[in-house]
């Protein structure tokens, strides 16, 4: 590591690592007679363009007032969307959902058509967190409207892979109440769907109902009783258990007789006809759903006569690019972690209870004195859950996501995989309302990580030895240093974020000596947009972007983690894709913390050598250590393997060589023509590229040789329009690897080759009030948004922007689309004192995959607030 400058001032504030900024500028002027008068109030015009990747795609017709509105209710009006893709929109049944313009008519059914390839994955996404009263379906209907497959579960995902080539229809249906929705298409990467929810595709017993009644005599008789006056019948009722219950398909009775009252009142499928051969079945699936919705019943579900296949252990690993690109499943080779190690994440608290970090906790601590920003209404505490940040547009759950990414439970067949999955996480908490915190506070953490004196008078029964800080700011205290040598003397790693201004600037403490400073990349291995760049950056690793899908997954390329989601005033635990350097660092963190497990002698003075000597990372920028990159991008399996040798004269750790390409897959969409894909050896040893070959008959080429970047061009010239996928086939002397490629060509429609994320409301927030100053709205022209707001006073201010799919006068809800300038995880400060252009972002439908539901109020909804229609500036 090199040797870093020491900066210091007196500013002690310390935000989340995606923010920064100063209060705004007050000025006034004295006359002759010493007379003060308000000085004459300068304007300025902020301008700047948001960008809709060309796979993402909106509902013609959703609730919002002020947007086109293009039905697609049935076959003949369905709306053509590329493939992949990622699409925000919305259904309601008549009266059903907020006043709007399908409110009082009813939006049932969404009608898509698009070319699909066999093995894809359609996944629907439910936003709306009441599901009882708010249940969506998804339908696959073949090119003449013949039903295919349906997805009729009652949770908040539905999913069917494809069977074969072809034109569909895909159908969003409103089987009870309103919803905005995400619907996204993905390449098959040998993943299964993402729920086990009922499909009409599924091999059951028509007529046979497996029951489980609550476990309260009362209720059980009750449920017996209804059961038995509707003409289900069983053969061996034991209330303990499962039972089977048969009924009649040919006489099947209304929903209504089969459910709590206005809880589940349609059986129909929109406008879709059930063919009579598959009548008996969907009536099945149908009364299993109704009967679900029953108080006095646990669970009811169809007889299935074969098992669901199995799915991988993670549910959502396959989205998990970013550990590829550390080779990462290599380095679990040698070893997965040890519960001995401990990384303390100094952040938000975490989410206590969220199922994916269940038994992972070391002892932590709340270090937020003031409270002020507390939110938990005390001051510092033995208690570090994140009750939320109450952040403008919702609570970010930020230390949660962080520590999800260095160690969240793994192979417990939900949720994701963490970087060590046997790492202990010691959750501190110094970031309050609106992500705010002290430097104070983090010096206090820190010396409770490490078990010296601190302001909670305890230290932790297992210290600390390594410190995560996803957390930072431009300027620092004069005295910080001193904790971090203490820290440094004990023996103990500390990572930062080198910060998201896009600027060469120093952040804090990322800058300081004896921390390294982690920079961020995108899928394809470039600087993230939003990184800083700067003589203190030491090492790379994922950050990721959520503009684009260039894998083709159906999801942003962000870093998907666990979070938490409090839209409703109740926490619900979820996985969700946020970008940053905050991001990057866990990464940083949990590496290290494999390599603590391979090796427990190892010093941070040890692992400065190995990132200096290049030995633990892959050079990435200009040769040797640069600005952006620092010594590189850190490569796990290098740095495991490195770890279990230093200082160790007999070890002979060796990993054979083994092909690496990432990413995976690649996705062109309709408009994009070449990509890049990089090979390297995951390993040690010689490693060759023997050949590279596709079966895409001239119109994908690939060029480059041996190891590093190739490009890799489609030629659509001549293709009839439709989607189309290939395979390139990379063989080395060691192993072979298979890259799935897709693309779409349209030439009938040209409006499917550009993105549209559906009618944008872009607002300016005044940083210190948190207050929408102006508002203005916007339609994609190209998959462009052009905004400009005239007489901007001299300030600080935000920029955030996004959909009101539901007509709620809120946007960025779940199932909306969203965008932040830098990024939307902690939006960046722009300070106007002058005319300001370049305020460029994107936009898009993230995805909220849901774990489970509950925890206390946090009495913050999710979402930015409009302004009443009188405070609207024009639109431009």
């Amino acid at each position: 590591m090199p040797v870093k400058r020491l900066w210091f001032y007196l500013l002690t504030l310390f935000i989340l690592a995606a923010c920064g900024g100063d209060d705004d500028n007050t000025s006034s002027s004295s006359n002759g007679g010493g007379t003060t008068t308000p000085p004459v109030a300068q304007t300025h015009t902020l301008v700047g363009k948001i960008i809709a990747a060309s796979n993402t795609a909106t509902d013609s017709d959703v609730n919002d007032v002020n947007a086109l509105n293009n039905p697609n209710n049935d076959f003949n009006s369905a709306q053509p969307i590329p493939n992949p893709v990622i699409l925000g929109g919305y259904v309601n049944r008549p009266g059903a959902g907020n006043t709007g313009s399908s409110r009082n008519t009813g939006d049932i059914d969404d009608y898509f058509l698009v070319s699909l390839k066999r093995g894809q994955i359609i996944n629907l996404f439910v936003a709306n967190d009441d599901l009882a009263v708010n249940d969506l379906d998804l339908g696959l209907l073949d090119s003449a409207g013949n039903i295919l497959n349906a997805s009729v579960g009652e949770g908040a995902t539905e999913s069917i892979t494809v069977p074969s080539d072809g034109s569909y229809f895909i159908q969003v249906h409103a089987h009870l109440g309103a919803s905005n929705y995400v619907l996204n298409i993905g390449q098959a990467l040998q993943q299964t769907s993402l729920s086990n929810t009922p499909r009409l595709s599924d091999n059951i017993v028509v007529g046979d109902v497996l029951i489980e009644f609550k476990q309260n005599d009362a209720q059980t008789y009750q449920a017996q009783n209804a059961l038995s006056s509707l003409g289900l019948s069983s053969q061996h009722v034991n209330t303990n258990r499962r039972s089977r219950y048969q009924f009649d398909v040919e006489n099947t009775l209304s929903a209504q007789q089969f459910s709590r009252p206005n809880a589940c009142l349609n059986t129909d499928f929109g406008a879709t006809e059930i063919p009579n051969e598959l009548k008996g079945k969907f009536t099945t699936l149908m009364l299993a759903k109704c009967l679900n919705r029953r108080d006095d019943i646990e669970a009811a579900t169809a007889n299935h006569i074969w098992s669901a296949q199995a799915t991988p252990n993670d549910s959502f690993y396959r989205y998990q690019w970013n550990y590829q690109m550390l080779n990462l499943p290599q380095a679990w080779d040698t070893t997965v972690g040890s519960s001995s190690v401990i990384v303390a994440v100094i952040d938000t608290g975490v989410l206590l209870r969220h199922p994916d970090l269940q038994g992972k906790f070391a002892q932590g601590y709340d270090f937020i004195s003031d409270t002020s920003i507390s939110i938990d209404g005390d001051g510092i505490d033995s208690n570090p859950d994140d009750p939320g940040d109450q952040s403008v547009g919702g609570s970010s759950f930020h230390g949660t996501h962080v520590a999800g990414v260095i160690g969240a439970l793994t192979n417990n067949n939900e949720g994701i995989a963490g970087t060590s999955w046997n790492t202990k996480i010691m959750p501190l908490r110094v970031l309050g309302r609106n992500g705010n915190g002290s430097d104070y506070s983090v010096e206090q953490a820190i010396r409770y990580a490490i078990g010296i004196d601190n302001d909670s008078g305890s230290v932790p029964g297992r210290t600390a030895h390594i410190i995560n800080l996803s957390l930072g700011g431009p300027s620092i205290s004069s005295r910080f240093q001193a904790v971090i040598q203490q820290a440094r003397n004990a023996g103990v790693f500390i990572v930062a974020a080198a910060g998201n201004d896009n600027a060469r600037t120093p952040y804090y403490p990322a800058s300081l000596p004896g921390v390294i400073s982690v920079s961020a990349v995108d899928m394809n291995r470039r600087k993230a947009s939003y990184s800083n760049y700067n003589e203190f950056v030491d090492i790379a690793a994922p950050g990721g972007d959520n503009t684009p899908d260039l894998n083709g997954d159906g999801v942003p390329d962000g870093i998907i983690s666990t979070i938490g989601d409090d839209s409703t005033g109740r926490i619900k635990f979820e996985y969700y894709s946020l970008v940053g350097t905050s991001m990057a660092t866990p990464h940083v963190a949990g590496v290290i913390s494999l390599m603590k497990a391979a090796n427990p002698d190892l010093t941070p003075e040890n692992v400065d050598d190995l990132i200096s000597s290049g030995a633990i990372t892959t050079d990435i920028g200009t040769e040797g250590r640069d600005s952006s990159f620092g010594y590189g991008l850190l490569d796990a399996n290098r740095a495991v393997l490195a770890a279990a040798q230093f200082g160790r004269d007999d070890a002979n750790v060796q990993a054979d060589p083994v092909l690496v390409v990432t990413p995976q897959s690649l996705n062109f969409g309709s408009s994009t023509s070449t990509a890049t894909l990089t090979l390297s050896n995951g390993g040690n040893g010689t490693l060759q590229i023997l050949d590279i070959t596709d079966d895409a008959s001239g119109y994908v080429t690939v060029n480059g040789f041996g190891l590093g970047d190739y490009q890799v061009r489609v030629n659509r010239s001549g293709l009839e329009s439709g989607t189309y996928s290939a395979t390139i086939q990379i063989r080395s002397n060691i192993n072979t690897i298979n890259v799935p490629v897709i693309w779409q060509v349209n030439n009938d429609d040209p409006s499917t080759q550009v993105g549209d994320a559906g009618h944008h409301y872009i607002l300016l927030i005044d940083t210190a009030s948190q207050e929408t100053i102006k508002q203005i709205s916007a339609s994609a022209l190209d998959g462009i948004y052009d905004f400009r707001f005239t007489n901007v006073l001299t300030g600080t201010y935000q920029v955030v922007a996004g959909t009101d799919a539901n007509n709620n006068n809120v946007i960025c809800e779940p199932g909306e689309a969203c965008g932040a300038y830098l990024t939307l995880s902690r939006p960046s400060n722009i300070n106007i004192d002058n005319s300001y252009s370049g305020v460029d972002f994107s936009t898009g439908f993230n995805v909220n995959f849901s774990a489970q539901s509950v925890g206390g109020s946090t009495g913050k909804a999710q979402g930015y607030q409009l302004l009443p229609d009188d405070l609207k500036q024009v639109a431009h």
